[in-house]
């Protein structure tokens, strides 16, 4: 069995460090069900697969990150551990995987499908994998957790223009962590859900922070003076800049939220 090492992701951030890297971003909120378990008739898997020990990582501003592209029909996992994996296969957020024992091994995974699949079956197929090569078995179940709820302010959001809504691109890479510009935060095409999860990897921000302004679209937010604020730990700093700079609060709340417990797990089988 893995040993535990699933903790909150924190990110120390300076100037210029986290510039242009890029880490996976778990897609799923609280709000998203879970990708469920096709029947038999329509699963699918990967025609190609290979899960191979991370190799030696490149040193690099901000250090060296994990990494997911995908396209219609590949999946890229780079540098990432089995929580990542897990993460991305059912579309959840870190705080919703638990484990009591979890390895802090990384791998490279690189999968093909024999078509053309929508970013849904992508997952699916991902499950099957972790599945077979690293005998992994998981439930789910629903848990009481603290949570910062990510709300319109009096007064309504000051948010810039959404943008324009284009092709998906051929190659796809989210970020989970803002970039650093001219001393401020970048939030770049985000959603508020896809906003929501990196507010909650910075450091100042003790608890998960869940989308609930009900705004559609994406955009490209700035938090002025956001990054010196998340270096010092400052919660009540950016908590005011939040809400000064883009009309939005973070409220402390319970929620009910699904969990992924990975019950088991082995180090993956021989490619």
């Amino acid at each position: 069995m893995f040993r535990m090492n699933f903790v909150k992701k924190v990110a120390w951030i300076s100037a210029g460090a986290i510039t242009g890297v890029v880490m996976p971003f778990a897609v799923g909120t609280i709000d998203t069900p879970f990708v469920r378990a096709q029947s038999k008739a329509q699963a699918q898997t990967f025609e190609v697969a290979s899960v191979k020990p991370a190799a030696l990582p490149v040193v690099r501003e901000g250090g060296n990150r994990s990494r997911i592209e995908h396209t219609p029909n590949s999946l890229t996992m780079l540098n990432v551990a089995l929580s990542d994996c897990v993460q991305w296969a059912y579309g959840v957020a870190f705080f919703q995987v638990s484990a009591s024992h979890l390895s802090p091994d990384s791998y490279d995974i690189l999968a093909k499908a024999g078509t053309s699949v929508p970013v849904s079956q992508l997952r699916m197929m991902l499950q099957d994998l972790l599945a077979n090569r690293f005998k992994l078995v998981v439930h789910r179940e629903t848990r009481m957790l603290s949570v910062y709820e990510l709300v319109v302010a009096k007064g309504g959001p000051k948010l810039p223009a959404a943008n324009v809504a284009t092709s998906s691109p051929q190659v796809h890479a989210a970020e989970s962590l803002p970039r650093i510009k001219n001393g401020a935060f970048l939030f770049a095409d985000a959603s508020m859900a896809e906003f929501a999860q990196m507010l909650t990897q910075l450091r100042g921000i003790d608890l998960p922070v869940v989308d609930r302004t009900g705004i559609a679209g994406t955009f490209d937010v700035v938090l002025k003076s956001a990054p010196s604020a998340t270096r010092d730990g400052d919660s009540a700093a950016l908590f005011a800049i939040i809400e000064e700079q883009l009309g939005l609060r973070l409220v402390a709340a319970k929620a009910p939220i699904e969990v992924v417990v990975i019950d088991h797990a082995e180090k993956p089988s021989e490619n």
